[in-house]
């Protein structure tokens, strides 16, 4: 082999994974953001084998079961390197570099061609949902997938070629493990099937029983996931889904969400996505009547990994095309490789699709990095700054003010603070305002301290306040107490959290001490908060019974609510009418009792009921 011929092999595979690294280079500086502090959490929360074995394999998140994505990932880079989102990064984008190489291999032998393999990989590099995936954290599943389907159709095909049962061995084992990291997994068997049926009809048969453990993780997931609500409510009539399989192969071909760098109208979006479907439906019916049917099993690749998503029309995510996107990615650089050798003609129509996609997509997807960065680097502004401000005021609760839509529902909602050591954070009251609600994703009054309490813990100098500014937190307790109305200080909350110590003006003496985010009572305790402003109002209280306690008992203002039974040792949830004497006073009593106490030899405290929140329902 000549040193150029060297050199051109060299380049072949180093020089895509380089392209990769430098266009998604800020997804790698890109800080932690919304569900990421989820699994964070979660990769604290167990203290012996046993609770290891659950906490990696238990259905969570939509009954998702994602062993290696989403739990050991983060247990082990977040046991090792802590809140540093530097290690975490380089492993996702190395896991792309290794998709990079495999798809480099596959297309070279599928085509045979260096320029449709090379082609193929950077159509695949600039595609628009490649940002997402590669800088949120959370979002690791992707990528992690892409990596067991890719490795899995490799030996595939090394199967294929060389009839060495080893390799067939290997496919089996790789997508198996697939299982691990993502549930479109299940779709391979219909991507080895429709390839052999395609392509290599003698071993058809043969991929068959690929299905088997496909079918059985679909049951299995089916029945371990909730019943679904909100936007993951799936819809099947043929029209939504065809709509939205119609907003994904857009997203594919051009920008997500149709959003560009240049001002561009909508007819010429339009009329360069006709060009490019058009040239690729074109290139695979053309294909096909020669007896390659490449292209179309690109097409097919696309449609597969699209379908599970296509019901739930009220979800959509640009990083759904991630996988999707590699079966175009293929059909395209096979058409351009093909079409190079049609002369000038083809050529000339070969590059100006290819820029055509190229930009759209390239400056699309550096749109959303830049937005992912930022939006990132705003939530570490906010979790570092309550870091420094509880290392100031360890003792003290932490008020935060100026918190928007944008940087709650990304920094906010999945408990950050806790990996700070900051337990007791809250947003200002009025932050609501600011902040559009979801009642799917979380309820907003959990994280808003009530203007009463607010109050009590500035007067009483147990909590500081912080207003959040660009790249910092500047403390402005004294300014926000002098401005803070003067009726606050008669107000009783109407939602009281009773693991919030600026709330112990409310409770009894009964209550025993704060434990994480939970309190405990003895076998009769009291409590004083709002009284309801209408008729029909409720009280609502969630909470846990102790080993002992089987009854709930519930006095307003001296009127005994409806007894409740209890299962020792589980949470309740319970909910009662209020009696109408409640209404208008200026607060109410709420005396709350069991028949049962349990004292741990540990420390002898005698353990009725623990809470929880204890709320009026207007």
């Amino acid at each position: 082999m000549t040193p150029a011929a060297r050199l051109s092999r060299a380049a072949f595979w180093v020089v895509p994974p380089l392209v990769a690294v430098w266009f998604h280079w800020l997804a790698i500086k890109t800080w932690f953001l919304g569900d990421d502090f989820a699994w964070l959490i979660h990769a604290t929360e167990f203290y012996n084998f046993r609770e290891f074995i659950r906490a990696v394999f238990a259905p969570m998140a939509q009954g998702t079961i994602r062993p290696w994505s989403d739990r050991v990932f983060f247990m082990v880079f977040y046991g090792v390197f802590g809140l540093d989102p530097l290690p975490f990064h380089i492993w996702v984008m190395l896991t792309q570099v290794v998709n990079i190489l495999l798809l480099l291999s596959i297309a070279r032998r599928l085509t045979g061609s260096r320029l449709a393999a090379i082609a193929a990989a950077l159509f695949w590099i600039v595609n628009t949902s490649h940002p997402v995936a590669l800088a949120w954290t959370s979002a690791y599943n992707e990528p992690m997938c892409a990596a067991f389907i890719l490795g899995a159709f490799h030996f595939l095909l090394r199967y294929l070629e060389t009839g060495e049962r080893r390799y067939w061995l290997l496919q089996w084992l790789v997508f198996l493990l697939g299982f691990g990291a993502l549930e479109l997994n299940v779709i391979y068997p219909a991507i080895a099937a429709a390839y052999t049926f395609l392509r290599a009809r003698k071993h058809f048969v043969q991929t068959l029983p690929l299905f088997v453990p496909s079918i059985a993780f679909a049951i299995v997931h089916r029945l371990a996931a909730p019943a679904a609500s909100g936007v993951y409510v799936m819809h099947f009539g043929l029209r939504a889904m065809l709509e939205t399989l119609y907003t994904y192969w857009t997203w594919a071909l051009g920008p997500g969400f149709l959003a560009t760098m240049i001002p561009l109208t909508p007819w010429q979006i339009a009329a360069s996505l006709i060009a490019l479907s058009l040239a690729l439906i074109s290139v695979a019916v053309w294909r096909a009547r020669q007896d390659d049917r490449l292209p179309l099993f690109g097409l097919a690749w696309f449609l597969f990994f699209m379908t599970p998503v296509l019901p739930l029309s009220d979800h959509l995510t640009e990083y759904y095309t991630f996988l999707p996107s590699i079966g175009l990615a293929i059909a395209a650089g096979w058409a351009l490789a093909l079409a190079w050798r049609q002369g000038v003609a083809g050529k000339a129509a070969a590059a100006i699709l290819a820029i055509v996609y190229i930009g759209f997509s390239a400056t699309a997807a550096q749109r959303s990095l830049r937005w992912e960065y930022r939006r990132s680097q705003d939530v570490r502004h906010l979790v570092q700054g309550v870091d420094r401000a509880h290392e100031l005021h360890p003792n003290k609760i932490i008020l935060v003010d100026g918190v928007e839509d944008e940087l709650f529902w990304t920094g906010v909602i999945d408990h950050p603070f806790g990996l700070v050591g900051a337990q007791y954070v809250y947003l200002t009251p009025g932050s609501e305002k600011r902040i559009q609600a979801h009642p799917a994703l979380g309820d907003l009054r959990e994280f808003i301290i009530p203007p009463g309490i607010a109050w009590n813990a500035l007067a009483s100098d147990k909590a500081v306040v912080y207003r959040v500014e660009p790249g910092r937190l500047h403390n402005i307790t004294t300014l926000y107490g002098t401005a803070a109305p003067s009726d606050w200080r008669l107000m009783k909350p109407e939602r009281f959290d009773v693991s919030n110590p600026a709330g112990d003006y409310l409770l009894g003496p009964e209550w025993h001490r704060i434990e994480g985010n939970h309190r405990w009572m003895p076998q009769r305790a009291t409590v004083r908060i709002a009284a309801p402003k209408h008729a029909g109002a409720k009280l609502h209280l969630v909470g846990g019974a102790g080993p002992a306690a089987t009854l709930l008992v519930v006095t307003v203002d001296g009127v005994k609510l409806q007894e409740r039974k209890l299962t020792p040792s589980d949470g309740f949830d319970a909910t009662w009418p209020l009696p109408d004497a409640a209404l208008g006073q200026p607060a109410t009593e709420i005396a709350i009792e069991t028949d049962h106490t349990f004292t741990p030899p540990v420390d002898g405290r005698p353990l009725g009921l623990v809470f929880g929140v204890i709320e009026i329902l207007e």
